[in-house]
C-alpha cells in the first residue's frame, strides 16, 4: 500500500518554507541576470527607435538633393478663360503677351441617314488616311501611318460605329439621329493635317468612304488650326494644348479673344513652395530625432526622485553612440562647402540649431536667399551639373559621384549624323549668277530624296541650317516614308545633319554640298558620302571611364569617381563632347554621414546593438548555468532536510518511548 509523505511530516519542521527561503537567497544572482538582461533589452529597442528616426531624417535628406525642387517654375494667366498656362523646370523666367485668335477643331464628316441602327449593312475594312485637304485635293500627312479596320460581315450601324471606336486609330464614331434618320458621325484629331480620306474595300461600305477627289461624305464641321499671337509673332498649332512654343510652358488655349479684349499676360517665376517644404519637411524630421534621441538617453534633472531612491534614468543615458550621432551631424551642419555659389554653411540661409538642440528655420532668411539667388541655394544644398554642350543635359547624381569637371566622350549616339566639311561664317552669301543655286540630294534612313535646290541667299550659319532643314523636309519622296531630319550648328561651327529617327537603321547621306559657290569663293557645307549611323542606344565614357548606357542616358560606373553621375544626349554626333562640371552641396555631404551611421554591421547603430545582443546571449547562457546550479542545490537541501526531517522524528519516537517508560517506573514505584 502507498504511504503519502511530506517534508517535516515526521518532525513537524516548516521545511519547505525553509528551502524555499534559502532558494530565495540563491537566486538573488538570477534576479540580477534577469533584471540587467531587461536592461540590456531596453537599450536595443531605445536603439532600434533611434535608427527609425536617424532614417526617416536620412530620407528627407534625400528629398533636398532633388534639384527640380529649386527649378520647379510657376506660370500664371491674367486671363485664364482664354489660356492656361503651366511650366517645367526648364522654363526661364519673364513675361509674354498672348492673344489666342482662333482654337483648332477636329474635322467631322457623316454619312447619308439609315432607317435603323440595328439593320445589317456589309462587311470588309475601312482604311482611314491622315493629311491636309484643300478642295479637292489631299496630301497625306507623313507622320501618320494610314489605319486600317476590319468590319464583321453583317455589321449593323452601330456595328460599325464600335469596330472604329474599338480599333483606337485616331477617329471616333457616333451616330447622331438629326430628324431625317440615324448618320454615322467620324471625329478626327484637331488640326488641318488630320482631315481623313476612307477607303472601303467591299461596295457594302461604300457609304461610309470619304474622298475629298471623288464621292464625299457630308462635312459638318472643317478642321482648323489653333491661331495665336505671342508678343505679336503668329504662331500656328495643331492643337489647343501647345507645349513647343515657349521651351518648358505648356499652354492650353480655352477661348479666342474679342477683338476689343487685352491679350493674357503670361508670368513666369521661380517657385519657392517645393524647396521651402522640401527644408521645413527637413527641420521637422530632424527634430523628430532629436526628440527620440533626448527620450531614450537624457536624464530629466528637474524631477525629484523620492527619499532613499535614485532618480530614474532612460535605457541610453550617457551612451557614446548618442553623442557620437549628434557631433557627426552638427560637423555636417558647420562644415564649408565647396560649391561655386554664394552660400557656404545651411545657417547663411536661415538653418541653425537653437539653445536646446532643436534645428530652426528662419524662413525669412530662406525665403530672402531663394528671391536674391536660387542658383546658389540649389548648389548649396542639392547636386549641379553643367555640361557645356547644349545638346547634353545633367539628369542626376547620388552621393558617390565626386566633385569634379569631367569630359565626355561619345563612340555611339542614337540618331545618324553627318557633320559639315568647313565651319560657317557669320555671313555667307551663296551665288546665284553665274552659278546656278546649287542642287543636291540626300538619302535618310535608307530613302533617298528628289533633286533639291538650296536657294540663292545671303545666310547666317542658324538661318542656313534653319533653310536646309525646311528643303529637307519638304521632300515628298521622303514625307511619303516619314524621314525628318533636324539641321544645327555643331559647337564647332560646322553643320550638323541629323535624322530624327534612332536605332541602327538612322542614317543620312549627301551628295551635292561639298562645293558650294559664293560670291566670293566657295564652301564645303558637307563632303560626299554617309554620315555615321545611329544606335540602339548611347555609349561613351564619362571623364575617361567607361559609362553605362541606357537610351540616350549614359550613366558613371560603379567604383569611380563618376558612379552614379547621369547624363541625357539629345542630339549631336560622336567624339569629344565638351565637359560636365559637377558640384554637390550640403544634403550629398548629410547623407554621406548618415548612410555611415546606418551602415550594417559597422555603423554606429548596428555596432553598438550587436555588442548588446552579444550580452544578451551571455546573459542567457549564464541563466541556464545558474539554473541547472539552482535546480541541483535545491536537490541537495531537500535530501539534507528530509535526512534531518528523519533524524528528528526518530529522536522524537525515542523520547516518547523514554518518556513512557519513566512514566511507568515512576507509577510501579
Amino acid at each position: 500500500m502507498a504511504t503519502l509523505s511530506s517534508a517535516g511530516i515526521g518532525s513537524n519542521l516548516p521545511i519547505d518554507n525553509m528551502i524555499s527561503q534559502l532558494m530565495a537567497v540563491e537566486s538573488r544572482p538570477l534576479q540580477q541576470l534577469n533584471t540587467k538582461e531587461a536592461t540590456v533589452q531596453a537599450q536595443i529597442s531605445a536603439l532600434g527607435q533611434v535608427k527609425g528616426a536617424l532614417s526617416s531624417f536620412q530620407s528627407a535628406t534625400k528629398a533636398l538633393q532633388d534639384s527640380s525642387k529649386f527649378n520647379a517654375s510657376q506660370a500664371t494667366s491674367s486671363s485664364e478663360e482664354n489660356v492656361k498656362v503651366s511650366g517645367s523646370n526648364t522654363a526661364g523666367t519673364g513675361s509674354f503677351l498672348l492673344r489666342v485668335d482662333q482654337l483648332a477643331q477636329s474635322q467631322k464628316l457623316a454619312t447619308s441617314a439609315f432607317a435603323s441602327t440595328t439593320t445589317a449593312i456589309g462587311g470588309g475594312t475601312l482604311t482611314f488616311s491622315f493629311g491636309t485637304t484643300s478642295g479637292a485635293s489631299f496630301a497625306l500627312n507623313p507622320e501618320k501611318v494610314p489605319k486600317t479596320v476590319t468590319i464583321p460581315a453583317g455589321s449593323t450601324l452601330a456595328g460599325i460605329r464600335d469596330a472604329v471606336n474599338k480599333a483606337n486609330i485616331g477617329v471616333t464614331a457616333s451616330i447622331v439621329n438629326d430628324g431625317t434618320g440615324n448618320r454615322l458621325v467620324y471625329t478626327t484629331a484637331t488640326g488641318t493635317k488630320s482631315t481623313l480620306k476612307v477607303e472601303s474595300s467591299d461596295s457594302s461600305l461604300a457609304a461610309f468612304a470619304h474622298d475629298p477627289a471623288g464621292t464625299k461624305l457630308t462635312e459638318v464641321q472643317a478642321a482648323q488650326d489653333a491661331k495665336f499671337e505671342l508678343d505679336g509673332m503668329t504662331i500656328t498649332k495643331q492643337s489647343n494644348t501647345v507645349s513647343d512654343a515657349v521651351d518648358g510652358l505648356t499652354f492650353t488655349l480655352l477661348k479666342p479673344h474679342e477683338a476689343t479684349d487685352t491679350p493674357a499676360k503670361i508670368d513666369v517665376s521661380r517657385s519657392s513652395s517645393g524647396i521651402s517644404k522640401a527644408i521645413q519637411d527637413f527641420v521637422k524630421s530632424y527634430n523628430e530625432l532629436e526628440k527620440v534621441m533626448d527620450e531614450v538617453s537624457k536624464v530629466d534633472t528637474s524631477a525629484k526622485p523620492a527619499k532613499g531612491e535614485q532618480r530614474t534614468a532612460p535605457p541610453l543615458a550617457g551612451d557614446a553612440s548618442i553623442r557620437a550621432i549628434r557631433s557627426q551631424i552638427r560637423a555636417a551642419f558647420s562644415a564649408v562647402q565647396n560649391v561655386d555659389g554664394e552660400f557656404k554653411r545651411p545657417a547663411e540661409i536661415g538653418l541653425a540649431f537653437d539653445k536646446n538642440g532643436s534645428l530652426a528655420l528662419n524662413t525669412t532668411k530662406l525665403q530672402a536667399a531663394i528671391d536674391s539667388n536660387p542658383e546658389d541655394v540649389l548648389k548649396l544644398f542639392g547636386s549641379v551639373g553643367t555640361p557645356t554642350d547644349g545638346n547634353i543635359k545633367f539628369s542626376a547624381a547620388t552621393g558617390n559621384t565626386q566633385t569634379g569637371n569631367y569630359a565626355i566622350n561619345l563612340t555611339a549616339v542614337q540618331n545618324g549624323t553627318l557633320l559639315g566639311g568647313a565651319i560657317v561664317p557669320s555671313s555667307i552669301t551663296i551665288a546665284a549668277a553665274p552659278a546656278l543655286p546649287p542642287s543636291f540630294t540626300v538619302k535618310i534612313n535608307g530613302d533617298s530624296s528628289g533633286s533639291l535646290t538650296l536657294p540663292a541667299a545671303t545666310y547666317t550659319p542658324a538661318t542656313l541650317a534653319s533653310k536646309l532643314q525646311e528643303v529637307i523636309n519638304a521632300d515628298s519622296n521622303l514625307t511619303t516614308k516619314g524621314d525628318k531630319v533636324t539641321v544645327s550648328v555643331d559647337s564647332s561651327g560646322k553643320l550638323l545633319l541629323s535624322s530624327t529617327k534612332t536605332g541602327t537603321s538612322s542614317t543620312v547621306e549627301i551628295s551635292g554640298l561639298s562645293n558650294v559657290a559664293l560670291d566670293s569663293g566657295s564652301i564645303n557645307l558637307f563632303n560626299d558620302g554617309a554620315g555615321v549611323a545611329g544606335a540602339d542606344k548611347v555609349s561613351g565614357t564619362l571623364g575617361g571611364y567607361a559609362a553605362l548606357a541606357d537610351g540616350n542616358k549614359l550613366t558613371g560606373a560603379s567604383g569611380t569617381p563618376v558612379e552614379g553621375l547621369s547624363v541625357t544626349v539629345n542630339g549631336g554626333t560622336i567624339g569629344d563632347r565638351g565637359t560636365v562640371e559637377f558640384s554637390k552641396g550640403f544634403a550629398f555631404a548629410l547623407d554621406g554621414v548618415l548612410t555611415s551611421l546606418l551602415a550594417s554591421k559597422t555603423g554606429v547603430i548596428d555596432a553598438k546593438t550587436d555588442g548588446l545582443n552579444t550580452t544578451v546571449k551571455r546573459i542567457g547562457e549564464q541563466r541556464d548555468r545558474m539554473s541547472d546550479r539552482l535546480t541541483k542545490t535545491e536537490a541537495r537541501y531537500r535530501k539534507q532536510f528530509n535526512a534531518l526531517d528523519a533524524t528528528v522524528s526518530q529522536m522524537q519516537s525515542t523520547g516518547n518511548y523514554l518518556t513512557q517508560q519513566l512514566a511507568a517506573l515512576t507509577k510501579s514505584s
